[in-house]
């Protein structure tokens, strides 16, 4: 990746900005809507059975008051993603490079996460919930000529997600599909039935723009028929802006469609430009020169860029969570990979060790420190008190089991063999990506907490791509430590799903509870049990210190006032940032 600017010409710049006298400001904040009262995250009671939508498809918030930019290209800058346009071979945090010209079949309303028609107008299951069918909008037209999308479009993108290449989290969703051409049946060219082994309430959350979904992107059959290099060369897709092309490297770049956007859609910025850049503190000397519009900075870099006039955007959610996870917790009975020669997961000290680990963690001091106050304690991980399956026995559990007490935490470093002077090796792995700027200022500081219960911390930099790799295949590199990850909020069912093995991605912490929960969850429609086989699945990743869980908080971002005036997401999309219709430039 390109470093665009030193360290030390950051400093420099701030140090001249400094003798300038800037008022600390923005424009107005947008006028909200009537808070109304709109249940949107536990999902399982509202989702079970049906859920049919027969009113047209809504614009999500308003984009009516379009005004004219200061400047054609407004420019993003923030982390590094795996670059690449074929969408389904990459996770989420690459997901920048595709919502601005790619659409999923439905959406999430931009103030209330909830879930709202898109390219399908309605969907429905059938009793037991194995078969849901979706109705499309009719002529949505791709960009570039490349004709009226149908469902046939639709199966060709799904077939993508079942190839050999897809790495997709919903791939792994896919594996619970009937294999082949039973999978799905296309009903006419406006309503397709997705048909799966068992019982799911998870589609609805799979095909939406997030909060669990966002990868199911539809593309074109027409150009997946010509072959994938013209769509690595350009992809078609339906959405307001359309690929414009990229420097690897460097950045990527969008361009508004041609004619209106068939939902009406109106962005005020004819061309976006994402780039990727590495270092926090060059993203926000970037900003303060003008040479981007918006950056993805650190609470700290934050307030220097407060200081100096810039405002805050913030999603409209508080649904982004920070942990950090362990190599080598595969405790299903029978797993080839568990190695119970690594320390936090031997049967004799494992326990112990990962108690230490969670109790030497100062988390009050850390959300003062990397969120400057502006967060919540998560008591597990994934687990949210509006979410299915939370039990608040956790939260009076805490401070016994989890509670920061550094003398505590030596006492049981010492009882499995270690101290400072016989410290145990523990290696995390760093990368820098997309919005996630708080993961390398977690890491950094635990650094802290741990040396002095006899924890001899390596951090190693690397990128998201290789961790991934590396946990998911479950490898020797992984089992030397952890990885930090912000995460955005979704359905708990969908976690306990990807945590289940064999057929889960999630390959963090592993067990013969969660295997025994999603079983079960997979068997029936009913909330009450789904609620209960969930918290089964929370009680045992609590009371087995499954991972470092750290805290709730919401997507910012910090922006130039003088071009950019508000910008109204729900932070929950795979791409966290996203409706970009709903980006308003200043006047």
């Amino acid at each position: 990746m390109r470093s665009y600017l030193s360290i030390s010409w950051v400093i420099g710049v701030l140090a001249i900005l400094s003798l300038v006298a800037v008022a600390c400001g923005g424009s107005a904040a947008p006028q909200q809507p009537e808070p109304k009262v709109v249940e949107v995250l536990k999902e399982v009671p509202v989702e079970v059975l049906k859920e049919v939508v027969v009113t047209a498809t809504p614009v999500s918030a308003d984009d009516s008051g379009q005004v004219t930019a200061k400047v054609d290209r407004v420019i993003y800058a923030f982390g590094e993603v795996i670059e690449t346009n074929r969408n389904w071979t990459v996770g989420r945090p690459s997901y920048y490079q595709f919502d601005p010209w790619a659409e999923t079949l439905l959406d999430l309303e931009a103030t209330t996460n909830a879930r709202i028609p898109r390219i399908a107008t309605s969907w429905e299951s059938n009793e037991d919930a194995s078969s849901w069918t979706f109705h499309l909008q009719e002529g949505i037209p791709f960009h570039d000529n490349y004709g009226e999308l149908t469902t046939a479009d639709v199966a060709a993108s799904l077939a993508l997600h079942r190839s050999d290449e897809a790495t997709s989290s919903f791939k792994q969703f896919l594996k619970e599909m009937k294999p082949g051409d039973e999978g799905f049946e296309i009903i006419d060219d406006h309503s397709i039935t997705f048909n799966m082994e068992g019982s799911t309430t998870l589609w609805p959350a799979m095909a939406s723009r997030g909060f669990g979904g966002g990868e199911f992107l539809i593309l074109s059959k027409k150009q997946i028929d010509e072959g994938l290099e013209s769509f690595d060369e350009k992809p078609i897709g339906t959405g307001p802006y359309e690929y414009g092309g990229r420097d690897t490297g460097e950045g990527i770049w969008f361009e508004l469609a041609e004619g209106t956007h068939w939902r009406g859609e109106k962005p005020d910025f004819k061309e976006i430009e994402i780039k990727w850049v590495r270092e926090d503190a060059t993203r926000l000397a970037m900003l303060l020169v003008g040479e981007s519009h918006m950056s993805s900075l650190s609470r700290e870099l934050q307030f220097e860029a407060m200081k100096r006039g810039m405002i805050t955007l913030e999603a409209q959610v508080p649904t982004n969570y920070l942990t950090l996870f362990l190599g080598g917790m595969y405790f299903s009975e029978g797993d080839p990979d568990y190695d119970p020669t690594v320390p936090w997961v031997s049967p004799e000290n494992g326990l112990k060790i990962r108690q230490a680990m969670n109790k030497a963690v100062d988390r009050d001091e850390l959300i003062d420190f990397i969120l400057k106050g502006a967060g919540t304690t998560m008591y597990n991980t994934a687990f949210h008190p509006t979410l299915e399956g939370y039990n608040p026995e956790w939260e009076e559990k805490w401070d016994d089991m989890y509670g920061f007490d550094p003398e505590a935490a030596k006492a049981l470093m010492a009882e499995a063999g270690y101290s400072p002077d016989n410290p145990m090796e523990f290696t995390i792995w760093n990368y820098v990506s997309s919005d996630e700027p708080e993961t390398a200022v977690m890491v950094e500081a635990l650094i802290n907490y741990w040396q002095p219960i006899g924890i001899d911390l390596k951090i190693v930099d690397s990128e998201w791509g290789t961790v991934r790799s590396a946990y998911r295949e479950k490898n020797d590199m992984i089992k030397e430590g952890g990885w930090g990850n912000v995460i955005t909020m979704r359905s708990v069912v969908d976690r306990v799903r990807a945590w289940a093995y064999p057929n889960g991605s999630g390959r963090n912490y592993e067990s013969d509870a969660i295997n025994e929960a999603w079983a079960a969850i997979a068997e029936t429609v009913d909330p009450d049990e789904i609620d209960k086989q969930v918290r089964k699945v929370g009680d045992d990743r609590f009371d087995n210190f499954a991972d470092i869980p750290f805290f709730w908080f919401a997507l910012q971002v910090t922006a130039n006032p003088e071009v950019i005036d508000s910008w109204t997401f729900p932070g929950t999309s795979a791409s966290k940032t996203s409706h970009w219709n709903l980006l308003k430039a200043s006047q």
